[in-house]
């Protein structure tokens, strides 16, 4: 049985100010889907796993190649039992990467009989050599050879002609100027005394042979010019294309704000908030930020003081976590803080609530709700003495 709480001490938060100052450039959907993932785990830890699971399905969403968020995705699914879909999304990875050895350990933690694709091709592989054995030493010398010939005369020969044009050209030229060369001193040392006509011919087309190579090298310098310009074209363009995709997601936030719809739109806001928007754009995402969030962080604490009447302190934390993630700058931020630590310690989860409390305490010191937080944090410790 695996220990999720250890398990997960390998998983921990991204540091994306650090990756944004290494990585100037770095594309929008990477940045959010890296704060995806750090709320993802913020999130389970406190015990809100299907927000969790939400957040990782849409940080895959925008980046499909986050191998570590599928597998924290698939040990969140084995955490709530459902391991179909949690083998489904460590075969992905393994899929996509042959030697991932974090998705085939859990995997295995899953279905102890699993066993790699490869593995079984290795042992198939190693069954079939020993039946080869008794054909004879001679053969199978033989058989090692020709597929050894013919793994590097075709597959890798492809390659290199493939993926190394120039260098190609570059063997040929070299290799057949190399053997003009040879012949032309051995012919000049021991025919020097006769007929110069062949040696002459053969001196020109080993100067032509030069100024091909010459030539050749020219063209490929010119053409890896326009690539290289080309291809910071193709960067510039693409953080435009980014930009101007972001800058319409504004259209729908005002949409949903239109329709009452607040939780939508800060959901696409906290996506948006890491994007440099400038101009009539950035007045705007300014402007729905300051309208929108309170609303949304409003919304959802009515909705967890109802279910922290009915002491549905599970839910309850849900919907506060998510009212203290849209904003903790509007009316009723100390009280959506306070019946947030009120609910962990419903839950006897003492740590996180001393932590909720402690930070009411020092960011709101003249509250009534500071006092109570002193009350609790001081019953809490006198408990657990």
């Amino acid at each position: 049985m695996m220990d999720f709480k250890n398990e997960l001490q390998n998983y921990s938060m991204i540091d994306l100010d650090r990756l944004s100052e290494t990585n100037p450039n770095m594309p929008d959907n990477i940045k959010n889907s890296i704060q995806l993932y750090n709320k993802a785990l913020e999130d389970f830890r406190a015990k809100s796993e299907d927000i969790a699971i939400i957040e990782l399905k849409k940080a895959i969403s925008l980046n499909p190649d986050f191998h570590e968020a599928m597998n924290l995705l698939g040990i969140f699914y084995m955490y709530i039992g459902e391991n179909d879909k949690a083998a489904e999304t460590f075969q992905k990875v393994i899929d996509a990467e042959k030697n991932s050895v974090m998705a085939i350990k859990y995997l295995k933690e899953i279905d102890s009989s699993y066993e790699p694709i490869a593995n079984k091709k290795e042992k198939s592989r190693k069954a079939k050599e020993k039946r080869g054995r008794s054909r004879g030493a001679n053969q199978l010398s033989e058989g090692i050879v020709n597929r050894s010939t013919t793994s590097f005369s075709l597959k890798k020969l492809l390659k290199i002609w493939e993926y190394k044009p120039m260098d190609t050209a570059r063997l040929f030229i070299g290799l057949l100027i190399g053997a003009l060369l040879v012949f032309l001193l051995s012919y000049k040392y021991y025919f020097r005394e006769e007929n110069n006509e062949q040696l002459n011919q053969l001196t020109a087309q080993y100067n032509d042979l030069i100024e091909q190579r010459d030539e050749i090298e020219r063209k490929y310098n010119e053409l890896n010019e326009k690539y290289q310009g080309l291809n910071g074209t193709f960067e510039e363009v693409k953080k435009q294309v980014d930009y101007y995709m972001n800058a319409s997601k504004l259209l729908q936030i005002e949409k949903h704000a239109s329709q009452n719809q607040y939780r939508e739109a800060a959901d696409l806001i906290l996506l948006l908030k890491n994007t440099n928007f400038t101009g009539v754009e950035k007045e705007k995402f300014d402007k729905l930020s300051q309208d929108v969030m309170p609303k949304a962080a409003q919304n959802e604490y009515n909705q967890g003081r109802e279910l922290y009447n009915r002491k549905n302190y599970q839910e309850a934390v849900e919907k506060f976590e998510r009212s203290r993630s849209y904003s903790d700058n509007w009316r009723y931020a100390v009280n959506n803080l306070y019946y947030l630590g009120v609910c962990y310690q419903e839950l006897n989860n003492n740590t996180k609530a001393l932590e909720i409390f402690q930070e009411v305490v020092s960011k709101y010191p003249a509250t009534s709700y500071a006092g109570y937080s002193n009350d609790r944090i001081n019953f809490i410790r006198s408990s657990q003495q």
